[in-house]
């Protein structure tokens, strides 16, 4: 009984630790991905004209 004992730990562990970082990378993605919506909204409308804007946004689509 032992040697089943060792293959479901041995089994098993690494498949919850996978399952973790899974879940984990899906929530963190779409943690970015709702702070660069926010980021976007409340920029407003785009800019780009502007030369002297220092926002991410205008810095970012000036290259």
């Amino acid at each position: 009984m032992t040697w089943q004992l060792i293959l479901a730990v041995s089994v098993t562990v690494p498949a919850l630790l996978i399952a973790l970082f899974l879940a984990l990378s899906i929530f963190y993605r779409r943690f970015r991905v709702y702070q660069y919506n926010r980021q976007r909204y409340l920029a407003g409308p785009r800019h780009i004209e502007h030369p002297a804007c220092k926002c991410h946004f205008c810095v970012w689509e000036r290259g």
